[in-house]
């Protein structure tokens, strides 16, 4: 390389920092957002008796209908913005707003505002109702009972989940460097094309060391809000005193002042984040772009009746493969994941993969035996942790470079990547779990093996099949998206249309792949209520 040449292992660490710092500027904007939109989208706040369908005064009967369309409204929005993926967001606001990496955060924003959303109204409406019955009964409102009661119960799970966000966030800020954002992503890119295979595995190591050390945090953070602090004596009963000395856990201070440093550097250093070198101005630009996300026929004709047989031809030509594809992929990546995922998820498990399982004595048994079982879960654990470590984009775009330009490198990559996540959630679930049934089992003679699928899996079946919708959904999403690789599902349309500048067509295929998202939002909805009533 030339003399003047940047090292590599200060590109790639300029290039970690950038992908961290976009994920921290899109946090900071999704946050505010999806607490504002979790709010509305939950009926918990609402006042006393609007609830109920019976016959009210007329002031309820609006009341209710106006937070109901409100309700709706919300909903509808936070899954719009969720089922588009932050890739096709990148390219839609980098046609209208221009290249600048503001623009790149904005839209890796919008989806994360729209899962915060999703997500902090469920936690939030799930919370225990005793504390805020309570605060209605002594006269409190809607709103006082919500913040008196079930938002400071729901805090500990709203934290936790929003850094598992947080590590979502670095792997999409580092993907998005696959269309020309300077993040890691871009330098693998550029490595593999290159054919600079050691490059390649030093950026993936980084990565993955990177997204790792937020897993740990998530975890450690996690551990402590569900654990009571270690209480402090003291003699002095003052209130200023006992302020000073309430339980707390230190490292939680440390991590959010860390954390507020982090946002407050990502927003303030580095290269100017607002910078535009068009030479058209961002209005005009924007109008142009609205102008032809009109049908081409109906810009000719000026009758939107022209619409109907260019968006049949178009379904017919191109769009009924492409969302066959799409579907066909997602559901065998999952089942795969759900495969291998319940072959192994038991043995990762703490109360399971122990010399002791669920913490019960049975004598003492061969130090040799307890390090097996210890390295046992350990090694599972930290099989998932790599498995969701490495964006399933990455993975997929490595994986067609190996196999070839065919469906299946897009299907392992997506069920290597839920089979992490899905590893983590089950595994949390079994431990988690009540486990009486699964010690008779063990006090009995019974063998691990016998104790999991008497005990443990028959009273969390539920929930593992919610994640499994849950995942399901977004696997539809994810494979929308891997299509950009050469594979003829909806994102290989939207990336070709993209390119060609052919924006309505472009804006055919993505409300296509929201169509086929929301349709298995509502199966997923509908699904989860059957079981929840079952």
């Amino acid at each position: 390389l030339p003399a003047d040449t940047t090292p590599f292992l200060s590109r790639i660490a300029s290039g970690m920092l950038t992908t961290v710092r976009y994920a921290f500027i899109a946090m900071s904007m999704a946050i505010p957002a999806g607490l504002i939109l979790g709010f509305l989208s939950s009926r918990s706040w609402w006042p006393v008796g609007l609830h109920a369908n019976s016959r009210k005064s007329k002031i309820d009967i609006v009341s209710r209908g106006l937070l109901g369309i409100i309700y709706l409204a919300t909903r509808f929005l936070i899954t719009f913005l969720r089922s588009i993926h932050e890739l096709i967001w990148v390219m839609l606001f980098l046609a209208i707003l221009g290249a600048s990496p503001l623009t790149a955060c904005i839209a890796l924003a919008l989806p994360f505002a729209g899962t915060l959303a999703k997500v902090f109204s469920g936690i939030i409406d799930e919370q225990p109702t005793e504390a805020s019955h309570q605060i209605r009964i002594a006269g409190g409102t809607g709103i006082q009972a919500f913040i008196g009661a079930r938002f400071p119960q729901a805090l500990p799970d709203l934290l936790t989940y929003t850094l598992y966000r947080l590590e979502c966030a670095v792997r999409s800020s580092a993907v998005l460097g696959f269309i020309g954002v300077e993040t890691i992503g871009l330098s693998i890119k550029q490595s593999y094309e290159n054919t600079y295979y050691n490059e390649v595995w030093t950026e993936l190591y980084l990565l993955i060391g990177v997204v790792m050390l937020f897993d740990i945090l998530g975890s450690v953070v996690r551990k402590r809000l569900h654990l009571p602090a270690p209480s402090k004596n003291t003699a002095d009963k003052s209130l200023l005193s006992l302020q000073r000395n309430r339980p707390q856990w230190k490292l939680l201070s440390i991590t959010w002042a860390a954390l507020g440093t982090c946002v407050i550097a990502a927003w303030s250093l580095g290269d100017e984040l607002n910078k535009y070198t068009s030479h058209l101005p961002r209005w005009e630009r924007a109008k142009i772009l609205f102008k032809n996300l009109t049908p081409e026929p109906v810009q000719a004709s000026n009758n939107w009746s022209d619409a109907k047989p260019w968006a049949m031809e178009l379904f017919e030509t191109s769009g009924s493969e492409a969302l066959g594809n799409t579907l066909v992929i997602a559901t065998a990546a999952l089942l795969l994941a759900v495969a291998f995922g319940y072959a192994l998820v038991p043995w990762a498990s703490r109360n399971i993969a122990s010399s002791h399982p669920y913490r019960l004595f049975m004598g003492k048994g061969s130090a040799l035996i307890a390090t097996l079982w210890s390295g046992l879960g350990f090694g599972l654990r930290f099989l998932f942790l790599l498995a969701r470590s490495i964006p399933e984009y990455i993975l997929a775009f490595l994986l067609i470079g190996l196999l070839g330009a065919h469906a299946w490198p897009l299907v392992i990559a997506l069920a290597i990547h839920n089979f992490g996540i899905l590893g983590r959630l089950w595994s949390e679930v079994s431990e988690n779990n009540d486990d009486q049934v699964a010690k008779q089992q063990i006090l009995a003679g019974g063998s691990r093996s016998q104790s999991y699928l008497c005990g443990v899996l028959p009273s969390s079946f539920n929930r593992q099949i919610l994640f499994i919708f849950y995942r399901w959904e977004t696997c539809v999403r994810e494979s929308t998206i891997l299509g950009m690789l050469s594979i003829s599902s909806i994102g290989y349309y939207i990336n070709i249309e993209w390119s060609f500048l052919r924006y309505d067509s472009m804006l055919f295929f993505i409300l296509l792949g929201t169509v086929i998202i929301f349709a298995s939002d509502l199966l997923s909805v509908a699904l989860r209520a059957k079981l929840k009533e079952s």
